[in-house]
C-alpha cells in the first residue's frame, strides 16, 4: 500500500487520465488484465505503483514510460526474468509491489 496520497484513474482530471492512458498503452498486454483478487484491499481498492506518481503527472509520464520501455518483450530478458528481478527488489525494499 502506498503511504502517500494518490489519485486513482476514476478520480483523475482529464489531464491525469490522459497520462494514465498514455502510460498504460506502452505496457505489455499481460498488464492490461483485471485486478488480481489477492491484491484487492478490503475497501475494494488496489495499490498501483503508477498511481503512486499521480500527484505529479509529468513525473508519472516520464518515470512510467521509461519503465514500460524496459519491459518490452523484444529486449534481452524474458518476462519471467523481469518479474523475478522485480520480486527480489521488492523483497529487499520491504515493498508490497
Amino acid at each position: 500500500m502506498t503511504w502517500i496520497k494518490d489519485i486513482p484513474y476514476d478520480q483523475a482530471d482529464d489531464e491525469l487520465k490522459r497520462v494514465y492512458e498514455s502510460v498504460r498503452s506502452l505496457y505489455p498486454v499481460e498488464y492490461a488484465g483485471p485486478p488480481i483478487p489477492s491484491l484487492v484491499r478490503p475497501d475494494g481498492g488496489t495499490d498501483s505503483i503508477v498511481a503512486a506518481h499521480s500527484l505529479i503527472p509529468e513525473a508519472m509520464r516520464h518515470m512510467m514510460s521509461g519503465l514500460a520501455i524496459l519491459l518490452q518483450p523484444n529486449l534481452g530478458l524474458t518476462r519471467r526474468q523481469q518479474e523475478m528481478i522485480a520480486a527480489v527488489v521488492s523483497v529487499e525494499n520491504s515493498c508490497f509491489y
